[in-house]
């Protein structure tokens, strides 16, 4: 059963007694546990047998189980609606919005309670999310893509075609080329609310025109969008999958390397991001997605990193580099983004190095680690029930049945546990 954000039984405490608890620390699981949840936060996390209910406690027997905190993608694009252009173009804008906030709904239904969007989303979904007018996951933004003339925030094709109505009505332009324009395009998007700033130093995989290791932002374009945005404390993600990009990307001290597929190419750098805490999300879902489903240019360049990709995977988790879980996949589907946490554990991870990257890290990544990512007294009760073990068999957390219960901030989203019983 799905609910619109109710709490489980409004205005008492509720009590997740019996499951195997998995905390999203790295720590080993709980079996027999509980989770007392009173208002919107965990207030009490311990053995079962330990567990004082309060009065009037709602107490919920979830023995056999699995209970973890909800998934957080650290890189999704919540505005994409497919790749039908004609079908995205002629659809009135009002149409569009219920589709992307659909979007929304889905993730959140699949058990991903925190979305850092990697642009497109503007503020009022986040601000909409947060006053309850739609459900969805908690919304971290970048609002838009910041890069030169062509690269891939640029929606100008070679035909002449401009893809404008691809994009939200009021962003903030993701075309800046030269120094000053780079700094005024990291004013202009945290004017409009970006939580982080995104940026494009190499092309991609899906763009026609710039290679994956094509460097398409300068040193110093770079450097000013970092400093710019430093200033402000805030914090820079950057699309960068190889090349002399990636390589300033990190020279600059920007935060957060996303795909960064042929990282294993460029050992200094890797130590490097090692050394200084520089995080990086691999985002292996949408390179498989585009090897699979691309279009011909996309599935030659994505089949020619594979290789590389796992290989940057192993060589970060030995050298130390931080990792967090992204998928990258909104232009394909939505609701899937578990898949992700598979494709961590076939290329290098155990199941538990996955579930940690996609919770307790991810959370460290997004500096939300005070009140997300492990299932603790004090912090939001955004949390998972699951029927099965996924520590055996990552593959449960993208299967719907097994997903037994989404809570967010103490209110339940999805309840599919008394249809188990």
């Amino acid at each position: 059963m799905k609910l619109e954000g109710r709490s489980m039984s409004e205005g008492t405490a509720t009590l997740l007694r019996g499951a195997t608890l998995i905390d999203g620390s790295g720590a080993a699981p709980l079996p027999e546990s509980a989770v007392l949840v009173e208002g919107e936060r965990i207030t009490w996390v311990g053995p079962a047998a330990a567990a004082v209910v309060p009065p009037g406690a709602n107490v919920i027997d979830i023995s056999g189980k699995t209970l973890m905190p909800g998934l957080i993608d650290c890189h999704d694009h919540m505005i994409h609606t497919g790749f039908d252009i004609m079908r995205r173009a002629s659809a009135p804008l009002s149409l569009t919005m219920m589709r992307i906030a659909d979007n929304l709904r889905v993730t959140l239904e699949a058990g991903i309670t925190t979305v850092r969007d990697a642009g497109g989303l503007d503020l009022g979904f986040k601000l909409a999310v947060e006053e309850g007018l739609i459900p969805g996951p908690r919304l971290v933004l970048g609002l838009t893509i910041l890069s030169r003339t062509g690269g891939i925030g640029d929606t100008r094709l070679r035909s002449g075609i401009d893809l404008w109505f691809m994009e939200m009505p009021g962003l903030p332009s993701p075309v800046c080329d030269g120094v000053e324009a780079c700094r005024r395009g990291v004013r202009e998007v945290l004017h409009a609310g970006a939580d982080w700033v995104k940026c494009a130093a190499t092309g991609g995989v899906s763009s026609q025109t710039l290679g994956p290791t094509d460097t398409a932002l300068t040193y110093d374009e770079l450097k000013v969008i970092a400093d710019e945005a430093h200033m402000r404390d805030k914090r820079v993600f950057v699309h960068a999958y190889g090349g002399q990009g990636l390589v300033d990307s990190v020279a600059v001290g920007i935060d957060c390397i996303e795909h960064g597929a042929y990282l294993c190419r460029h050992p200094e750098t890797l130590a490097r991001m090692a050394d200084q805490g520089i995080w990086l999300v691999p985002t292996f879902m949408v390179i498989k997605l585009h090897r699979e489903r691309g279009t011909p240019w996309g599935r030659a360049k994505a089949a020619a990193m594979r290789d590389d990709h796992r290989r940057t995977l192993e060589a970060c988790m030995q050298a130390g580099v931080p990792l967090a879980m992204g998928t990258d996949a909104g232009g394909y589907m939505h609701g899937h983004n578990a898949v992700e946490l598979q494709l961590l554990v076939e290329n290098g991870m155990t199941p538990m190095q996955a579930i940690v990257a996609s919770t307790g890290d991810a959370a460290r990544l997004l500096d939300m680690s005070a009140d997300l990512g492990t299932l603790a007294a004090g912090k939001y009760a955004d949390l998972l029930v699951i029927d099965g073990d996924p520590l055996r068999d990552i593959a449960i957390l993208d299967q719907p049945e097994r997903i037994q219960l989404v809570m967010k901030g103490g209110k339940t989203y999805v309840d599919r546990l008394a249809s188990a019983s």
